[in-house]
């Protein structure tokens, strides 16, 4: 990959990328160890330095945060950037995911993710690596070729907060590759309202998307430019982009049966799901978290079982099981969105596979295609009301680990 710069969000979070040219330095500053992170309070700003080797030690997760009334004030809502994890040990992960993907034509997208953990604690790490920080980058094209590459960095500084010089950046040192907050920006970065698990309530507000999983979407929806050159192939678009975090204090396959995640926009509309079933689940219990804006404006955040269906399409004997196995592979999924009194948002993905190990993790990037439908009632008649058909793009994964 040839010297680039991606603005892979706007409003001032860039991802810089640079493969195959001269890598960042570690800026000369003094950090704490990955074991000062103080997850039992709000910190005001922040500035850690993570060690490439496993840590030795019980790693600690922040799973919730404080919260005065319905919103988060900036101290919290930079500190969703920061690292959840106390420390890395071989049993606990903790990434930054980007992505963004064209609204012209959904097979040309770009993910980036940066890692902290090893192959143990997630297995579609590369088992031969030593360091636990891996910077992984994804770049898929109109003819259907997709580039993967991943980098292991020497050490990882994560810093952020209202004092910083950026509300939030990471620098995977030796990979080239960054991301970056710009100061001027931080009153729109603080206007996007993330995406929680549960929304935002008073007092504590939840991190967790199911037990042992911490989830939160700190860019739900925003516009992305990317200019790359990948092997001598120019990647040039424009599109919905896209940031999260995940993390975990326990290995991903002691946890996870299955998960359905994925974003987009149609029409007027932006969407967020994640629709989990955790390991020795139960039949009904079923953790969901939806996310549905119109025009900018959240209509639904919430992880209320009954406001959320997710499921596969296709031959439901064996590629579009549910629950599902090991092996099936959907041609897509379909969802419905329960709006409250604006009715019902139902839709369909299908895509192009971006990512994967074509049994256990797919990732694609494709279309979505839907409607929103209302019902009133009057005079003991029922009437339904039906938008017409809303399109647009998305990016889209499962994870199925049971057999």
């Amino acid at each position: 990959m040839e010297a680039s710069l991606t603005r892979a969000l706007s409003y001032g979070l860039i991802i810089f990328i640079i493969l195959a040219g001269k890598a960042f330095a570690l800026p000369g500053r003094t950090s704490k160890t990955r074991a000062d992170v103080p997850l039992d309070s709000t910190a005001r700003s922040w500035d850690y330095a993570i060690p490439s080797h496993v840590q030795n030690g019980v790693a600690r997760a922040r799973f919730d945060i404080p919260t005065t009334g319905s919103k988060l004030d900036t101290g919290a809502l930079l500190t969703l950037d920061s690292p959840q994890i106390s420390l890395i040990n071989s049993s606990v992960f903790d990434w930054w995911y980007f992505d963004a993907v064209s609204e012209s034509d959904p097979r040309e997208s770009l993910t980036v993710t940066f890692f902290t953990s090893t192959a143990a604690a997630f297995p579609w790490l590369p088992s031969n690596e030593s360091s636990v920080l891996i910077a992984y980058l994804w770049a898929s094209f109109t003819n259907g070729t997709v580039f993967e590459e991943y980098v292991p960095a020497t050490i990882a500084t994560v810093a952020g907060g209202e004092n910083a010089s950026s509300p939030s950046s990471g620098s995977w040192s030796s990979t080239g590759l960054s991301w970056a907050v710009s100061q001027d920006d931080l009153s729109q970065y603080e206007t996007l309202e993330p995406h929680l698990p549960c929304g935002i309530t008073s007092d504590t507000t939840t991190l967790e998307i199911a037990p042992h999983i911490g989830w939160v979407a700190l860019k739900p929806d925003a516009v992305g430019q990317v200019d790359i050159s990948v092997k001598g192939s120019r990647l040039q678009f424009q599109g919905p982009a896209y940031h999260d975090k995940n993390w975990s204090d326990q290995p991903f396959d002691k946890s996870v049966h299955s998960w359905y995640w994925g974003h987009g926009q149609i029409g007027p509309y932006s969407v967020i799901w994640f629709s989990y079933l955790a390991l020795n689940h139960s039949s009904d219990t079923t953790y969901v978290s939806s996310y549905v804006a119109r025009d900018g404006q959240v209509l639904v955040s919430s992880c209320n079982s009954t406001m959320l269906t997710v499921r596969p399409i296709g031959d439901p004997e064996t590629c579009a099981r549910y629950p599902p196995q090991g092996g099936d592979v959907p041609d897509g999924f379909h969802l419905e969105f329960d709006l409250g009194q604006e009715g019902w948002l139902k839709a369909n993905v299908s895509g192009t596979r971006i990512a994967g190990d074509g049994k256990h993790y797919l990732r694609w990037a494709g279309k979505m295609t839907g409607e929103v439908s209302q019902s009133s009632t009057d005079q003991g008649n029922t009437a339904h009301s039906v938008e017409s058909l809303l399109t647009g793009s998305v990016i889209y994964e499962q994870f199925v680990l049971a057999e």
